[in-house]
C-alpha cells in the first residue's frame, strides 16, 4: 500500500509523456477545424456572389390594396354595359367618327352624346362581347348635347346603374371609362375636380358639369363616369386642351341632367321646357343697391320678348329683378334659365321680384321654350352692352330730322342729348317712343367708357321714366363721384330693331 503522497517516480514520467500527447492532438484537430471552416466560407461566398447576380422571382405574399381592388371591381362590373359607337355620316365620302355610350335599359337604351350621333346617317354598336349591331336614334337634345339611341338584339344585356351626382364631394374618385382614340373598354381613374363647372366651349345654360382630371380624351364622349359604387354620376362630354388631347380636365354631364333628359326623350322624342318670356340680364351692384337688394343677388329682366309672353301678361315689367322662383332664391341668370327650364311647361311658376326698391309677387304661366334658332331667345346668353358699336350717322347729319328747336344738351355724363321729336322718331322708326335721344358722346367721358353711343334713345335713369332732354338733365344734374347711375336705352341691335339695354356704373 502506498501512503497517500507517495508515487513512484517512473510512473509520473509516464503520466506527463501522456497528458502531453493529447494537448498537441487537441491543438491539432482544433487547426484543421478552423482551416476548414475558413475553406467552406471562401467557396461559399463565391457561389453565393455568383448567385446574386442573377434575376430570380419571388414567391412574396401579398395583400392587395383597398383602392386598387375597388377600382378592379368596378371596372368589371361596368365595362359590360359600356359601348363603342361607329358612326358612319357620309357613305360617298366615308366620313366616319366614333364614340362611346352606356346601356341604361336591358331592352337595348343607350345613352350617349349628341355631337356623337346627331349627324350620322348610320349607326354601329359594337358591345363588350365584340358582337356588333345597328342603332337607331330615339331622341337628342342639342342643349344638353344628350343623345339616346336604341338598338335591337335578343340576348340579355348588362344595364348600368345610375347614381346620384347631387351627392358627390370634390375629391371624390371616379373612374372614366370609354373607347379613347378607339382603344374601346379603356379606364383611367381621377377625383371630381369641381362641380357646377361652366365652360366657355359653346356651353348652354343647361351644362352644367362635374370637372374631373381622370383622362378623357377624343372617342369618350358619351361614355360614363362612375363612382366607386359602380354607378353612372356623369356623361362624359367635353374636355379643355390645347392640343386637342388630354391635358388633365375633363368635363361629364351630371346624371341628374341625363336622367332628366333621358326620361323625357325616350316617352317624347323631344325635351319641353318652361319659358318665362324675358331676356335676362345679370345684375351689378349699381342695380342691387339702387333697388335695395342686400345680398346682391337676382338677375335683371333687360326686356320681354313680346307683349303677350308669359312675364308680361303677368305685368312684369323691363327693369325689375327677379330673386325667386317658388320660394328658391335666383342667384344668376343661368339659374333662373335652368329653374324655369325644369317647370313643367302649362305650370304656374310664383315669382319674386324687385321694381324701383319695392318687392313685388307674379304667377307667370309657363308657356313651352322653343329650340335655338326660332324666335324666342331666353335661352341665349345676352350680348355685352359694354362692347363698343359702330357710331351711326348722327340725326343732324340726315336731312329732315334736325329737331324744330335744333337745341342740344349736354350733360356731365359726357352726352349730348336732345328731345325725341315725333320727326325724329317718324324718322327712327320709333313711333309712339319718348327720351332722350344721344347726339355725340364725348371720348374718354364716363359714358364713352361704359360704351353709350350715339343714337342711344335713353328712356330711364335711376327707376324715373325719362320723356325728353328736360327729364335728362333732372336725373343727371345732381350727380356726385360715388354716385350710382343705372341708365335704360332702346338701342339699335340689326336693322331697324331696338332692343333694351340696361347700363350701370359709378360715377369717378
Amino acid at each position: 500500500m502506498y501512503q497517500k503522497d507517495e508515487i513512484p517516480s517512473h510512473r509520473v514520467d509516464s503520466y506527463v509523456k501522456s497528458r502531453h500527447t493529447r494537448v498537441i492532438l487537441v491543438l491539432v484537430a482544433i487547426c484543421c477545424l478552423s482551416i476548414g471552416a475558413a475553406v467552406g466560407a471562401i467557396v461559399s461566398g463565391i457561389g453565393a456572389k455568383a448567385e446574386d447576380d442573377r434575376l430570380t422571382i419571388r414567391n412574396s405574399v401579398t395583400t392587395a390594396d383597398a383602392l386598387s381592388v375597388t377600382f378592379a371591381r368596378v371596372a368589371r362590373d361596368v365595362e359590360p354595359s359600356v359601348a363603342h359607337i361607329k358612326v358612319f355620316e357620309s357613305e360617298a365620302l366615308s366620313r366616319e367618327g366614333a364614340g362611346s355610350g352606356v346601356i341604361v335599359n336591358a331592352a337595348g337604351f343607350i345613352l350617349t352624346n349628341a355631337h356623337v350621333v346627331r349627324r350620322a346617317n348610320k349607326i354601329r354598336v359594337k358591345l363588350w362581347d365584340g358582337s356588333e349591331t345597328e342603332a337607331k336614334i330615339l331622341g337628342i337634345d342639342l342643349q344638353t348635347d344628350l343623345a339616346v339611341i336604341k338598338i335591337e338584339t335578343s340576348k340579355g344585356l348588362p344595364v348600368a346603374r345610375m347614381g346620384d351626382s347631387d351627392k358627390l364631394n370634390v375629391g371624390d374618385w371616379v373612374l372614366a371609362i370609354g373607347s379613347p382614340f378607339g382603344l374601346e373598354q379603356t379606364v383611367t381613374a381621377g377625383i371630381i375636380s369641381a362641380k357646377d363647372r361652366v365652360t366657355e366651349a359653346g356651353a348652354t345654360p343647361f351644362q352644367q358639369f362635374l370637372q374631373t382630371d381622370a383622362a378623357i380624351n377624343p372617342g369618350n364622349s358619351g361614355g360614363p363616369l362612375v363612382n366607386l359604387a359602380g354607378e353612372v354620376i356623369g356623361i362624359n362630354t367635353q374636355i379643355a386642351t390645347n392640343t386637342g388631347a388630354y391635358n388633365g380636365i375633363g368635363f361629364a354631364l351630371p346624371s341628374a341632367t341625363a336622367v332628366e333628359v333621358y326620361n323625357q326623350l325616350i316617352s317624347d322624342g323631344r325635351v319641353r321646357r318652361g319659358f318665362l318670356g324675358i331676356n335676362p340680364q345679370e345684375i351689378t351692384p349699381q342695380i342691387a343697391r339702387l333697388n335695395k337688394i342686400p345680398d346682391g343677388q337676382g338677375v335683371l329682366v333687360r326686356e320681354l320678348t313680346s307683349a303677350s309672353s308669359p312675364a308680361s301678361l303677368a305685368g312684369m315689367q323691363s327693369g325689375d329683378v327677379i330673386t325667386s322662383i317658388n320660394g328658391q332664391k335666383v342667384k344668376n341668370v343661368r339659374e333662373l334659365i335652368r329653374r324655369i327650364a325644369g317647370l313643367p311647361v302649362g305650370s304656374i311658376a310664383n315669382i319674386e321680384y324687385v321694381r324701383a326698391a319695392e318687392r313685388r309677387t307674379a304667377n307667370v304661366k309657363l308657356e313651352e321654350r322653343k329650340e335655338e334658332g326660332e324666335e324666342r331667345r331666353e335661352d341665349r346668353f345676352p350680348s355685352d352692352p359694354r362692347i363698343p358699336r359702330r357710331t351711326p350717322e348722327k340725326p343732324n347729319e340726315t336731312p329732315g330730322v334736325v329737331p324744330k328747336d335744333g337745341r342740344r344738351v349736354k350733360s356731365g355724363l359726357g352726352l349730348n342729348v336732345r328731345t325725341l321729336t315725333p320727326e325724329l322718331a317718324k324718322n327712327l322708326g320709333l313711333e309712339g317712343a319718348r327720351g332722350a335721344f344721344v347726339t355725340s358722346v364725348e371720348p374718354g367721358s364716363i359714358a364713352d367708357e361704359n360704351a353709350m353711343t350715339a343714337d342711344d334713345l335713353i328712356v330711364e335713369i335711376n327707376n324715373r321714366s325719362v320723356a325728353n332732354q328736360e327729364d335728362f338733365l333732372k336725373g343727371t344734374r345732381d350727380l356726385k363721384s360715388g354716385d350710382d347711375v343705372v341708365i335704360k336705352v332702346l338701342r339699335k341691335e340689326r336693322g331697324p330693331l331696338r332692343r333694351s339695354w340696361i347700363i350701370s356704373f359709378t360715377m369717378p
